[in-house]
């Protein structure tokens, strides 16, 4: 418990001081990236934690809905010399039965993946299907149709391989337990404008 105290303390106090400490990012066609490891007050985390960092920088974890994304971030973070970490990107299958985006809420497209495949012989095989992206539900309201059986059914599954990090050396993206404590990668936060046709209210009409 002691130890569980600390280290929130210890995070409390990275996030806290993030809002006045002068942090470094990168550009790579036309999007800026807050990577981690290359912020010396920037802590590995947890996936949930990473993601928190990111938005008290007000940013983002990354996604890569594009093949040319996923490309220029892998290059980068090779030729730099960081091919020996593993990095949280904001994909995941929490909740649901194939993987998302969470920053953007997008699925993984169908047109590319550097997902890796499982194959029997590796340690952290299950049985579950969904860890071939092969297999992964495709068109956008796919999401909603498997969340509503997938939820409660793979709590287990969900955190041991429920988020997806660029795994060191070749950057493949990998399901791995939430949990792990690793670098991250953020990016800039996007806008999107939706015509909500928004009516105007006040307090006591509830």
């Amino acid at each position: 418990m002691l130890l569980l105290a600390s280290f929130v303390l210890v995070f409390a106090t990275a996030i806290g001081s993030s809002a006045a400490q002068r942090i470094t990012t990168i550009q790579l066609d036309g999007v800026q990236y807050f990577i981690s490891r290359m912020n010396p007050y920037s802590p590995e985390l947890n996936y949930f934690l990473a993601y928190q960092y990111c938005r008290s920088l007000g940013l983002q974890l990354a996604s890569f809905e594009t093949k040319e994304k996923a490309d220029s971030i892998t290059t980068y973070l090779t030729n730099a010399g960081y091919n020996k970490y593993d990095f949280w990107t904001s994909g995941n299958n929490l909740g649901t039965d194939m993987y998302l985006w969470m920053s953007t809420g997008l699925p993984f497209n169908a047109t590319f993946n550097y997902m890796r495949r499982v194959t029997m012989d590796q340690p952290n095989h299950h049985d579950d299907d969904s860890m071939d992206p092969l297999d992964m539900p495709q068109g956008s309201t796919a999401p909603q149709r498997t969340a509503r059986h997938g939820l409660f059914s793979r709590t287990e599954h969900v955190m041991t391989n429920g988020c997806v990090s660029l795994k060191a050396p070749s950057f493949h993206w990998e399901p791995q337990h939430c949990g792990e404590i690793k670098d991250f990668i953020c990016e800039q936060t996007r806008c999107y404008y939706y015509n909500y046709g928004s009516i105007p209210v006040s307090s006591a009409q509830g």
